[in-house]
């Protein structure tokens, strides 16, 4: 679980008592419980507690809480249900089509194209033995997708990611803590979110290099 733990560093109550519990602790209270199941090698009560911030954060509009939250939950249940990414990708996907905000709908795409690339890494034999189709339309099941389907899906994800350049680069990555972990080196640039979303762009197009997409990889 330590690479799941540096991930993160992105079992019910009655109703009643989880409604009391949301909003009697504070996020560094629901963080600190997170860090000692970590610690204890406690995983559902992890998926619990970040399950708990998300819905707090969702019902207080703190989005920086929400995406911390589902990046640590999401390595977590990945962990313990590997099948659990072929039912939470739509829910992104969906959280990304209907997400108002324009700097979190950026990196909820930055988010979704790391996912997409990422598997389709993992599965790479299976890729590229598989037959391309014609057509740009995209099966409902990412499972059935072609290599040349992923490479599409990545690129139109980064391309999202990064469309409103002016705005992102005038949003500090500050007001993205705690999902967004300041470095030392980004103060050069103001801790900005377009730098901080060009790079993970970057090492999206680069994991599909080795589906062939070396001049799109270049092109962009």
């Amino acid at each position: 679980m330590k690479a799941i733990r540096s991930l993160c560093s992105l079992v019910l109550l009655s109703v009643f008592g989880a409604f009391m519990s949301l909003h009697a602790q504070s996020y560094n209270q629901l963080w600190k419980q997170v860090a000692q199941a970590e610690k204890n090698s406690l995983p559902q009560t992890v998926i619990q507690l970040t399950d708990q911030i998300y819905r707090k954060g969702l019902e207080e509009h703190n989005a920086p809480q929400m995406l911390k939250a589902y990046v640590c939950r999401s390595a977590y249940q990945e962990a313990l249900t590997p099948d659990s990414l072929y039912t939470r990708l739509p829910r992104l996907e969906q959280w990304a089509q209907t997400e108002s905000d324009a700097v979190n709908r950026a990196i909820l795409h930055s988010l979704l194209a790391e996912e997409y690339a990422g598997y389709a890494s993992r599965h790479y034999s299976t890729l590229r033995s598989r037959t391309e189709v014609e057509g740009d339309d995209l099966s409902p099941d990412f499972r059935l997708w072609t290599s040349a389907q992923f490479i599409r899906r990545v690129d139109a994800c980064c391309t999202e990611a990064l469309r409103d350049s002016a705005l992102l680069l005038d949003t500090s990555g500050e007001k993205y803590v705690p999902f967004v972990e300041l470095e030392t080196g980004s103060r050069f640039y103001g801790h900005d979110l377009y730098h901080l979303l060009a790079r993970r762009a970057i090492e999206s197009y680069e994991t599909m290099q080795r589906f062939g997409a070396d001049s799109l990889v270049q092109q962009r």
